[in-house]
């Protein structure tokens, strides 16, 4: 057995060799776009921008498959977003998605957790009937010996009064993608830009340690 076996590097999702770095970029473009892609059974784009408060709904949990399709969702995520959990297994993940989230921040999600490593976000999620809730966001690799097989997301309540500071770093981040004059990939960098310099700004090194200052 080839020592590289045990790297803890990304593997194919279906021959499970090793990815290289060109593989493991264009398989995180391809989940990307997947994701951005999908045409749920709803219109996502329809919003009321009326938030939904968590309450007692304080660890909403799901699971997925490796190109993000739903394989478990727990009682308390259905509940909050308005859907049966019936609804959400088998759907791409993106299902939750409100289109106030810029593009890069999913980007830089998959580049990530496809790297075997946790993500941690701020996230603004839609709700069935078009209601939001915002939630802070671990996601991260569920392995199997070295080779990752899905992936577990679980959410909690942020600090509510940071809030306007995310909607105008979303609304700054997707101006970026907008004027950068990209349709592809190439797009996200300068969105990737505007958050690492409200990181900065904030005094942390990266944005996990500034989400985590915010968890409730």
């Amino acid at each position: 057995m080839n020592r590289n076996d045990h790297d803890g590097a990304p593997r194919h999702r279906t021959t499970g060799k090793r990815l290289t770095t060109e593989h493991n970029q264009r398989f995180v473009e391809e989940s990307v776009m997947l994701s951005m892609g999908y045409q749920p059974p709803i219109d996502i784009r329809q919003v009321t921008q009326r938030q939904v408060p968590l309450g007692a709904h304080r660890a909403l949990q799901s699971k997925t498959d490796l190109r993000g399709i739903i394989t478990h969702a727990s009682r308390s995520l259905a509940e909050i977003s308005g859907f049966s959990v019936e609804e959400l297994i088998g759907q791409p993940h993106n299902i939750l998605r409100h289109p106030d989230i810029p593009d890069a921040v999913y980007y830089l999600m998959w580049q990530t957790i496809q790297a075997g490593k946790e993500f941690y976000g701020v996230v603004k999620n839609r709700c069935k009937n078009g209601d939001h809730y915002w939630v802070m966001t671990r996601v991260a690799p569920q392995m199997e010996g070295n080779q990752i097989v899905g992936y577990s997301s679980a959410r909690f309540t942020p600090q509510l009064d940071m809030v306007p500071m995310w909607e105008d770093l979303f609304a700054a981040m997707r101006e970026a993608e907008h004027s950068s004059g990209f349709t592809d990939a190439r797009r996200f960098k300068p969105a990737h830009d505007v958050l690492c310099k409200l990181v900065q700004r904030k005094g942390y090194d990266n944005l996990s340690q500034l989400v985590l200052s915010q968890r409730v």
